[in-house]
């Protein structure tokens, strides 16, 4: 019996060894880009080195859950309780990672704490957060002197109205909870060796995150509209010219094509947010698409930090560009 359990670590070990360097010359090339000289490539290093560690922990903790409650309870209840934590920890997480200096302030426009966060990444958008029964908004400083911040943090309180961070947590808890609970009733995971069962619940989780990437953009087009909408009430002119800034900023601007937009850009191009400005909608679920890569480090996901919004960036890994 102990001999198995050693040979079930000694597997789960290998292979997300194996996945940190498979996975290594492709974040190299994706930050080759933003991370050109010395001091900002040594930057890096801390950052890729601090993001892989944290990853690898949650990977561990779900490994070690799944060993002490699957043979009771099965694998989604070890899959719910590292989610729970990931999402908790999400402020903790990108302050760990990013390694830089962060200051707390009250911004005018946002009911709660404001988290100014030094960060090298340009595309790098912060966003809210719910962690132990409270908001707080994580903003570059570099936009601590934007003629748009206010604007911006005007949006971020709509969000936190219309709670988009727990309803896309609990979607999303749903959605990854039916991709295992699917596998297992298949038989997917069934091995006489719970390493190998752990690996086969990475491998196919990776496939039903992968659907995810597919089918949430379009689902998360509606939140981005209905903030739209509830800012220019407010702000018109202000929001239009950040709606333009915040495309450059993040360089990404969706697609002239819908149907490639609606798959492929989780953040709608300036054209289409500006003409859905005097437009809402019912159904909204928060920022799943995006929300979706930092929570499936609770299921396993191989291509949680390998997409093209975050990939060799580990700032990113934590907190991709939202709206």
């Amino acid at each position: 019996m102990l001999f198995r359990e050693i040979d079930s670590i000694l597997i789960v070990f290998i292979f997300i060894l194996a996945i940190i360097f498979i996975q290594l010359p492709f974040d190299i090339i994706g930050a080759k880009k933003l991370y050109s000289n010395e001091s900002k490539n040594s930057r890096w290093l801390i950052q890729w080195f601090r993001g892989i560690i944290t990853l690898s922990a949650f990977w561990g903790l779900l490994s070690f859950l799944i060993w002490l409650i699957q043979p009771r309870l099965g694998f989604c209840v070890p899959v719910l309780v590292t989610m729970i934590l990931v999402f908790q920890m999400h402020e903790k997480l990108i302050i760990f990672i990013n390694g830089g200096k962060y200051s707390l302030f009250d911004v005018q426009n946002f009911k709660g704490q404001s988290l100014f966060l030094n960060c090298s990444e340009n595309t790098f958008t912060g966003g809210v957060v719910y962690g132990f029964f409270k908001n707080i908004q994580i903003i570059p400083e570099s936009w601590r002197s934007s003629p748009y911040l206010k604007i911006e943090c005007l949006r971020r309180s709509f969000i936190i109205k219309n709670k988009f961070v727990v309803r896309s947590f609990v979607f999303l808890a749903f959605w990854n909870i039916l991709g295992v609970l699917l596998g297992e009733i298949q038989g997917l995971y069934y091995s006489n060796n719970i390493g190998i069962s752990i690996i086969c619940l990475s491998c196919w989780m990776t496939i039903w995150s992968f659907l995810a990437l597919i089918i949430m953009p379009i689902l998360s087009h509606s939140t981005v509209y209905n903030i739209d909408y509830l800012a220019n009430k407010y702000d018109s002119v202000k929001l239009k010219k950040w709606i333009y800034n915040f495309a450059e900023l993040i360089d990404e601007n969706g697609d002239k094509n819908k149907l490639v937009q609606s798959v492929f850009y989780p953040i709608p191009s300036v054209d289409s947010r500006i003409n859905s400005l005097k437009s809402s909608s019912s159904f909204c679920f928060g920022n799943i698409a995006r929300q979706n890569l930092l929570l499936s480090w609770g299921v396993f996901n191989l291509s949680c930090r390998g997409v093209h919004c975050n990939i060799g960036r580990p700032v990113l890994w934590v907190f991709p560009p939202s709206a």
